[in-house]
């Protein structure tokens, strides 16, 4: 079984579990919630209602006792004699049936100042019934209810009377609340006690009432005592009577829950406030509650348990089939009719059929499914592509609207008045920062235009037109000028100031600077403000033009600046671009008025001379090598005297074309600089000098080697390297060949210096990289692992698409990094050595490895070998070929090789031709040897690399080579 296999069924159920689990978590999580919650609301239900019964029944109380007291000065109207003595008479005679029939236990008859007239039933405590609330009911000539406890509870309602015509008395009737709380007690269940909060009298004072120190209350009435108040009391010591004030508790006392909450018996604000305390034992409902969600989860698990065992039982034979057909499918392309009959049975009896059963049947019309679902993919796909363009459109349309209007927008009437101006037009412009008032657009429009305008916006009054277009200069409040680009429209007669004209303007300001900078830019060498090349090229095509018309012949005046990189290296680019400046000024003042001065590229300046001859022209060049041979630049402290190389061609003399023309000029320069020894120098073009050949051969070349890369006629020779101390071939070098069009074998040293002149090197190196990686590719799919040493141009290492060209050719073929060496010679790697490092160095990190090439016949070797993070040194050649028999070049490559080495870096000779050279060298330490005498370049590898011996090589090396 493969590493990391799990079987389909045990996917299947570890991921429907992993969802049952969830789902029924998250049910159970939420449905105990919801148990849990609406119990809380049931009993928050249950309390507010207790509370409201507890309200009503005691403004029921009030309201009753109020009719009776009603009643009674009815009966006191009706009977004869004085108001006074009719009201204490009526009240003697209707005492008893108050009592008894209707509950009420006291009444008291006051008279105006207080003072009690009559009191029938028993006498209440002076305390007990307030001054205030006579004195209150006589002042409000109202009725005043209230609730007043001691040993008990009672209501009281105090009611003006009448006592006579000019005298009013207040009637106090009084009912007890204890068949109110047992008649709550029966209703709910639950012990009922009132609260009263202690006076000043001590304890035992008050015989029968119990005490709760903690709340500072009395118990006065209880049910369910002692019981009740023990829980009262232990309830009164884990919880404040203001947090039951308005919510309820729940409190666990001797194994069983209880739930306590206060009912208010009056509104006022009194120290004698009573408050009816409600117990009730939950724990049963608490109970079942508890086990409702018991069942809850235990019904959950089951669930699960049997949703697993059902997924378990469905996937186990169809996926022991699946597995038995997966296995068995591979085996199809063989076309075994035996394996064909066995999966038939496997699929089981036809009766039941299942997605087993439609596998083999699929599989037929799998081939023509696949291509009309493919053309269906690629035909809905265009579709989704197309309306998510259009999506996307639509919007980028509707945000730019709402959210980017940068645009001035307003209206003007008639007259040009500003009626209207957005945000952004007075940001910009800065009028109506003040307000509208006699704001004029006409008046902001530079003047020029202000007729036109003015004209255009009567003819949109007057309907002659529709829109009304233009462009001008806005001046601003500021001062400062915008150019915008208006867009004026009339609006209908819908604003209740009249016909209107609605104006948007953009502020194209900024875009006009940056068009005439890059106007500027495209004509211009920004670092010397020269004409740059292609604005020289029509000059100068022009001038040929005029040659045409007129017949006065010019001279092309080519010269760059010797050494100019050195400059750039020692004291850096600063200091090259101050010394360029210091050229284009003098040859400024150097040249005529009508002459044409263009900066070409890096150090390179072009001088266009109509009408003149060769002496002008050569004038010119004697006067360019003395101006700016007095040119100096310093830089890091260093002191670079600058020569120059011209070269001069002449027309119609030396060419008709531009083209033409500038090759001319620029082989006559390069003449130039190699007859100079250290100084200034010019060369006149002629056409009957080598350099005529020279370029009809570069040419000629050039359209050679495009030939043999269009016809890949170019092709890898491979030479093997020699592992010294391991005596064994490391790794090859791909070398590369053209053959020709008659298919004759061309060496690299007839096209190369070629490619590098005209610019076609980049192509062969992506050329021969490509061909490198595609021979990896073949050699490990052949079994071999070999690792090629590939050689790139200084210009490839300069390409910044170097890296990306390689990464991508290596992941396209799988091919391991390390497999691949790239070597740079030693001239082309110090070409620029920071360009060179920082590149060596990125492909490193990727796994790449280098090697430098051709070692110590450069001045500065040692310092490069430094700087540059190589893998391999080579050591050139030169210094190798004779070792035998040279002993300076003994002492050069043992002195190389130590240093290489001490550096971390492996060594390489080349050019290693005889059994002593290989001698001296494993003497040496080298730690690579390659040469004729390891073996040839040749079209294919070795016939062994691992089982290769120098013995070998030295008896049978032709026999070798070409297998």
């Amino acid at each position: 079984m493969n590493k990391g296999f799990l079987s389909l069924k045990w996917q299947a159920v570890l991921s429907v579990s992993f969802i049952l689990v969830l789902g029924v978590g998250l049910i159970t999580y939420f449905g105990k919630n919801n148990l849990e919650q609406t119990y809380a609301n049931q009993r928050d239900r249950v309390f507010q209602d207790r509370r409201q019964a507890v309200t009503g029944a005691l403004q029921a109380m009030q309201l009753q006792l109020l009719q009776l007291a009603g009643h009674m000065q009815g009966l006191a109207g009706l009977s004869a004699g004085g108001a006074r003595e009719a009201m204490v008479d009526t009240l003697e005679r209707n005492w008893d049936q108050l009592n008894f029939e209707w509950g009420v236990e006291a009444i008291e008859l006051f008279a105006a100042d207080g003072a009690i007239i009559g009191a029938w039933g028993g006498r209440s405590p002076e305390a007990s019934l307030s001054a205030d609330w006579i004195a209150r009911a006589n002042r409000l000539e109202a009725p005043v209810a209230e609730v007043w406890c001691q040993r008990s509870c009672w209501q009281t309602v105090n009611v003006p009377v009448f006592l006579d015509q000019m005298n009013v008395g207040i009637l106090s009737l009084t009912r007890s609340l204890a068949g109110a709380v047992l008649q709550f007690h029966s209703a709910t269940a639950a012990d009922v006690g009132i609260l009263v909060p202690r006076t000043g009298e001590q304890p035992g004072s008050l015989d029968g009432l119990r005490t709760l120190q903690h709340w500072q209350h009395d118990v006065v009435a209880l049910t369910g005592a002692p019981l009740t108040y023990n829980l009262l009391d232990h309830v009164s010591s884990t919880l404040t009577m203001a947090g039951l004030e308005h919510d309820r508790a729940v409190q666990l006392w001797r194994e069983r829950h209880y739930e306590i909450s206060l009912i208010a018996l009056n509104q006022a604000a009194d120290t004698r406030a009573a408050r009816m305390v409600v117990v009730e034992d939950v724990s049963a409902d608490l109970q079942r509650l508890q086990s409702t969600l018991a069942g809850f989860f235990l019904a959950a698990i089951a669930i699960l348990l049997l949703a697993e065992a059902v997924l378990l039982w469905l996937l186990w034979l169809p996926m022991v089939r699946l597995q038995v057909v997966a296995k068995a499918l591979p085996m199809l392309a063989q076309s075994s009719r035996d394996l064909t009959v066995n999966l038939t049975r496997l699929r089981g009896p036809k009766l039941i059929r299942n997605e087993i059963h439609d596998l083999f049947d699929a599989a037929i019309l799998l081939s023509r499914k696949l291509d009309s679902l493919d053309m269906t993919v690629k035909s809905r796909t265009k579709g989704l592509k197309r309306r998510s363009r259009e999506l996307l459109e639509e919007r980028n349309f509707v945000t730019t609207l709402l959210n980017n209007v940068h645009v001035i927008i307003l209206t003007q009437d008639r007259e040009g008045c500003v009626r209207l101006l957005n945000s952004e037009g007075q940001r910009l412009t800065g009028v109506g920062s003040n307000g509208l008032h006699d704001v004029y657009f006409t008046d902001y429009v530079e003047n020029d235009d202000r007729a036109k305008v003015k004209q255009g916006i009567g003819e949109l009054f007057l309907g002659k037109t529709q829109q009304f277009h233009h462009e001008s200069d806005f001046i601003c409040e500021s001062g400062k000028r915008l150019h915008m680009d208006w867009y004026h429209s009339h609006l209908p007669n819908t604003h209740s100031g009249g016909e209107l004209v609605l104006s948007v303007g953009l502020d194209l300001t900024a875009r006009k600077i940056a068009e005439r900078n890059l106007a500027w830019l495209a004509d211009h060498d920004p670092l010397t403000e020269l004409f740059n090349r292609r604005r020289f090229q029509t000059e100068f095509a022009q001038a040929l033009k005029k040659y045409e018309r007129f017949r006065q012949p010019g001279a092309l005046v080519f010269f760059d600046v010797d050494q100019f990189k050195t400059v750039n290296d020692a004291s850096g680019h600063p200091a090259g671009d101050r010394l360029l400046c210091e050229i284009a000024v003098k040859l400024g003042h150097a040249v005529r008025e009508t002459d044409t001065l263009a900066r070409l590229g890096g150090d390179e300046f072009a001088i266009l001379m109509e009408q003149t001859d060769c002496d002008g022209a050569v004038a010119l060049a004697n006067k360019l090598c003395e101006l700016i041979s007095d040119t100096e630049v310093i830089g890091n402290n260093k002191l670079h005297r600058i020569t120059i190389s011209v070269g001069i061609a002449l027309y119609p003399e030396h060419g008709e074309s531009v083209d033409e023309l500038m090759a001319n000029a620029d082989f006559a320069m390069y003449k130039s600089k190699a007859e100079s020894n250290a100084r200034s120098n010019w060369h006149l073009y002629s056409a009957d000098a080598p350099e005529r050949y020279e370029l009809q051969k570069r040419v000629d070349w050039k359209a050679r080697i495009k030939d043999a890369l269009d016809d890949q006629r170019l092709l890898l020779h491979f030479q093997p390297i020699l592992d010294v101390s391991g005596d064994c071939i490391s790794h090859y070098e791909a070398l590369v060949r053209m053959h020709d069009e008659r298919g004759n074998l061309v060496s690299p040293g007839m096209f190369i210096p070629i490619a590098e002149k005209t610019g076609l090197i980049h192509e062969i190196d992506r050329y021969v990289v490509n061909m490198a990686v595609v021979a990896l590719d073949r050699f490990r799919r052949q079994g071999r692992d070999i690792t090629l040493s590939v050689n790139l141009s200084a210009k490839a290492i300069a390409n910044s698409e170097f890296v990306a060209t390689i990464e991508g050719l290596v992941k396209q073929y799988a091919v391991d990094r390390s497999r691949l060496i790239f070597e740079l010679t030693e001239t082309s790697a110090v070409e620029d050595i920071v360009t060179a490092a920082e590149v060596i160095g990125r492909c490193c990190k990727l796994g790449y490895k280098f090697a430098l090439d051709d070692f110590g016949v450069g001045f500065a070797s040692w310092f490069y070998l430094r700087r540059l993070p190589v893998d391999y040194v080579k050591i050139d050649g030169s210094f190798v070929r004779h070792l035998a028999k040279n002993f300076e070049d003994r002492l050069f490559v043992k002195a190389i090789n130590d240093v290489a080495q001490g550096l971390g870096k492996k060594t390489i000779a080349e050019f290693v031709e005889d059994e002593v050279s290989l001698q001296l060298l494993t003497e040496f330490g080298v730690d690579y040897a390659q040469g004729y005498y390891i073996g040839k370049p040749q079209e294919s590898l070795l016939y062994s690399d691992s089982d290769f011996k120098v013995t070998l090589a030295r008896t049978d090396l032709k026999e070798i080579n070409t297998q």
